[in-house]
């Protein structure tokens, strides 16, 4: 990643200790276009996907990651995002602050400002399984799949070249494995590593 994408992320990262969620969400907006000026895709996905975590509802993010070359992101995944932002109204709510709640009867991922956004299962080891509560029926996979990486490493190591990762399967569908950079791949079975 280059230097001045690394500014433009810790100024994001303290306003966003500050609380200033409009001043992190233009940081991580700016470091997005400064990382797709040089080309650099996978970088300007993952500070796209970082002004998400302030507001999963805010659609500019969502549209330049559309506009990213479709080589370098889900593009399914996405356009089924932009889809949904058309047609649901959610509440504005973020995931930074994302967490498993484990009750008797389930566990739950509840969102800051929202509670309960998912139902999970593990499964299996390396398996865990997603539902939208009805609160957010209809919720995409791309949206879960931010709010799941923040929900599995609450402090994910965002430079890490080794990263962990789990699969998971979003309501009924095939598993993705999904890595704590936040970066998943579609199909891929136990055991696969991500490039």
């Amino acid at each position: 990643m280059n230097a001045d994408i690394r500014l433009l992320l810790a100024d994001g990262e303290r306003a966003v200790r500050a609380d200033d969620q409009a001043a992190a969400r233009d940081a991580f907006l700016e470091a997005g276009r400064c990382a797709a000026g040089y080309q650099l895709w996978r970088s300007a996905l993952r500070c796209y996907r970082r002004a998400l975590e302030l507001s999963l509802v805010d659609r500019e993010p969502v549209t330049r990651v559309l506009h990213l070359p479709a080589r370098a992101i889900a593009l399914a995944d996405w356009s089924e995002y932009a889809r949904a932002l058309d047609r649901r109204s959610w509440p504005a709510f973020g995931c930074r602050g994302a967490q498993i709640v484990i009750g008797d009867a389930a566990a739950r991922v509840e969102c800051p400002g929202a509670g309960a956004v998912l139902e999970l299962m593990m499964t299996a080891d390396d398996l865990i399984e997603l539902r939208p509560t009805s609160a957010l029926d209809g919720m995409p996979l791309a949206m879960a799949l931010i709010i799941a990486r923040r929900a599995m490493w609450m402090a994910p190591r965002d430079l890490a070249t080794d990263p962990a990762s789990l699969r998971v399967a979003f309501a009924g569908r095939p598993p993705v494995r999904l890595d704590e950079l936040g970066d998943w791949e579609p199909g891929m079975a136990a055991g696969a590593t991500l490039r």
